[in-house]
This record gives C-alpha cells, structure tokens and sequence, in this order.
C-alpha cells in the first residue's frame, strides 16, 4: 500500500531533477557560441605592393626665371612727329619688313627741294661759264684776245663744280632722311612694350617699343656656391612651367657667370631651351631640374612604405617596413638609398618580389594575420605619384630670389651620399 506522504515528494524531487538537466543544456547551449568565436582568427586589412626593379634619379630643383634669349628697343632715326604705327603689343614682327611707324615728311621734303633747287641753281651757273669759256677760246684761236682770259673761268668753274658735289651730296642725304621717316623691325620676334601713339614726338633717344626674341629662350637660376661644382657638371637640364606642369623642356646649360653675389653667396647659370611653339613666355616662373645622379636597375621601394625609426636622425638614420609572408606581417629593417620623390631605393632589407605594405601598417604587431585588399607592382606603385611632376611655385620664396632651390637633392642614406 502506498504512502500517501512520499508521492508529493517524489514529485517534487523529479521537477527539481528536471530543472537541473534543462540548466545545464542551457549552458552547454550558451558556451558554445562563445567557445566557437574565441576560434575565429582576426585579420588586419592592408594594402601592399611588389618590390620591383627600376631606376632612382637624385634631382635637385631650383627656381628660375624665363627670359629671352635677344631683346631691342626701336629706335627712329630723326626727330619728327608720329603719323602712323604699325605694331602693338604680342604682334610678331619680321626683320627690315614690318613697318613699326610712319613720321611726318613735311621738314624733310622741304630740305630735299632746296638742296635740289641748290644744285639746279650750281648747275645753270656753270653751264653759263662754260659757255662763255668756249666763246673765249674761239676768239683766242683767232688771235682777237689773249689766252690767259680763260684762267679766271677755269678757275671759277672748278669751284662751282666742288660747290655742286657738296649740294649733290646733301640731296642724297636728304633723301636718305625721307627713307627714315619708315621705321621698320631691327629684329624678327614679339612686340613685348609699345611706348608710344600716334601724334606723339619722338627722337633717337626714345624707344617706340621693345622687340624680343624667345626661341630659343633662356631661363636663369641661382646655384648656391657650395653645390655650384655638381650642378654645372650636369650640361642637360629638365625646365618645367606651371602654365605646362605635364611638360619638360630640355635646357642646355649656356654660361656660368663667374661672379658670386655677395649678399646671397649664389652664382648665376643660363640655359637655353628651344621654344618653337612660344609656351615659355618672357618672366615665367620656371623650375629646373638637375639630375645630380641616377641609379639604374635597383630595387624601388614605395617611400611612404618605409618607416623611420623616430629615435635616429641624419645619417644615423634607420628605416624599417612590414613584409607579408604566409599570411603573415614581419617588421624588417630597410637599409634606404637614392631617394626621389615617391621612389626610393633599397640597399638591404628587401628581396624583389617581397610583398611591401603601403597601406594599414600602423595598425600592425609582429606576425599578425593579414588581409590583401589591394596589391600593385612595386614600381608601378611607386611610379603612380613620381610620373607627376611638382608644380613650379605661384611665386619664388623671399628669402632665395628669383633663382633659390625649390627642393634640395635628397641623397638618402647609406651609400646614397650627402645632400649637396
């Protein structure tokens, strides 16, 4: 017989087993998510690029000046007053054919008639003496007078004649001046200054205009003393203008002043740059690229993929950048060459075809797994940003002139040598 006591128990104990199975699913159910998630790898995303080989060039930049390569002022001849003019500013002018102004004539032509009517006036006088000197010497072969008669008039026409060559020679002059009421071109190039209008005076001591010639052009540049010697070494120059930043004239180096300015201890060097299609225009802005030394066939790196070491300075200096291995990130130190611009050359440290970070390394720790998200060939990363050439300055920096170095030639470290 059963006991009426022990049955609620029994029941109670079976709830209580059953709330203690339910629990524990519970938790095996709640620790697996968080067993799976402490499995899952994290990964930093990074950009990289492969170390490859290519050229590195040390160029050091100065700020110049475009000038022509012949300027003339227009000088007229005479004094007289202006009538007609013929050029303005930007016009092209042709030597000896374009004519620049017309003078007044009306003084000339009044001295050209009356240095003509003096020889006229000379010359019926002298035919009049030799007229008589021939009636004279009839008379003399007929014994009617003496001979000594025709010394006066001899004599008196060869003065008369002298008298004439002298006025026959103001004619031409004068004729000479009519030509010079025509002002034309001294020189073949570009109208860069008109002085004058019409109905002004003018004299041989004031200009009408200036006339310049820009092809070829020359552009001027200030080397300072103490990298003179490498700069002159290098006879070809890259010029660029910011009215053309994706062009480089080729300059040739035409004269190395042999002075050096004493305030700015800098020395003036010429170039000439062909200029057949007249970019290069009279006061430009100009820089000039000198390329001091050019490494070919090395490893390029990204320069923005190298990192400095912040505690090192000068030729100290050490460099380091992340490598992606198997999946892996691996800080190696970078012994850094030649440097130009967004290429730079690597001496030790890098192995071509290394796959280089170039982006998301600050959020790297040694032998942390990474994501490729993005992967260039090493030079063709490199060349993205070195293929755009720097902009020459709106305006050259106050304390270095017309002709002070925009950028300095940036030798590297290690073998790359010093700055100059």
């Amino acid at each position: 017989m059963s006991n009426p006591v022990s049955s609620p128990r029994r029941g109670s104990r079976l709830v209580l087993a059953a709330l203690v199975v339910a629990g524990a699913a519970s938790l095996v159910q709640c620790k697996k998510p968080a067993e799976a998630t402490e499995e899952v790898v994290q990964t930093v995303p990074v950009a990289v690029a492969v170390v490859g080989r290519g050229t590195v060039r040390e160029v050091a930049r100065y700020t110049g000046e475009v000038r022509p390569s012949m300027q003339v002022n227009v000088l007229p001849r005479m004094a007289e007053k202006i009538l007609e003019l013929g050029f303005d500013i930007g016009d092209t002018v042709t030597q000896d054919e374009t004519v620049m102004a017309r003078l007044a004539t009306a003084v000339v032509d009044t001295g050209v008639r009356q240095a003509r009517s003096g020889a006229e006036a000379l010359t019926a006088q002298i035919n009049g003496l030799k007229t008589q000197r021939e009636r004279i010497r009839r008379l003399v072969s007929d014994g009617v007078v003496s001979a000594s008669q025709l010394d006066p008039l001899d004599t008196q026409i060869s003065a008369l004649e002298a008298q004439r060559r002298q006025v026959l020679a103001g004619v031409d002059q004068a004729n000479l001046r009519v030509d010079d009421t025509v002002v034309k071109a001294p020189m073949t190039g570009f109208i860069s200054q008109r002085y004058v209008e019409v109905g002004d005076m003018v004299s041989p001591a004031s200009p009408l205009g200036t006339i310049v010639r820009l092809d070829p052009a020359y552009v001027w540049i200030d080397v300072p003393e103490h990298e003179l010697e490498l700069v002159r070494a290098q006879t070809t120059v890259a010029v660029r203008v910011q009215s053309a930043p994706d062009r480089a004239f080729a300059g040739t180096v035409d004269l190395v002043s042999p002075n050096v300015d004493r305030e700015s201890r800098s020395v003036r060097i010429r170039y000439v740059v062909d200029n057949p299609e007249m970019i290069l225009r009279d006061g430009m802005l100009a820089v000039v690229e000198v390329e001091l030394r050019r490494r070919d066939d090395v490893l390029v790196a990204p320069t923005d993929a190298l990192i400095l070491d912040p505690t090192q300075r000068g030729a100290e200096a050490s460099y380091a950048a992340w490598v992606v291995r198997d999946g892996k990130a691996l800080r190696l130190p970078v012994r850094r060459g030649l440097l130009e611009g967004a290429r730079t050359e690597v001496l030790e440290g890098l192995a071509e075809g290394d796959r280089l970070v170039v982006e998301g390394f600050h959020m790297l720790d040694p032998d942390a797994a990474v994501e490729v998200v993005r992967e260039a060939g090493g030079t063709e990363a490199a060349a993205a940003t070195a293929a755009t050439p720097p902009a020459p300055p709106a305006a050259p920096p106050d304390d270095a002139g017309d002709g002070g170095p925009v950028e300095p030639a940036d030798g590297g470290g290690g073998e790359a040598g010093a700055t100059p």
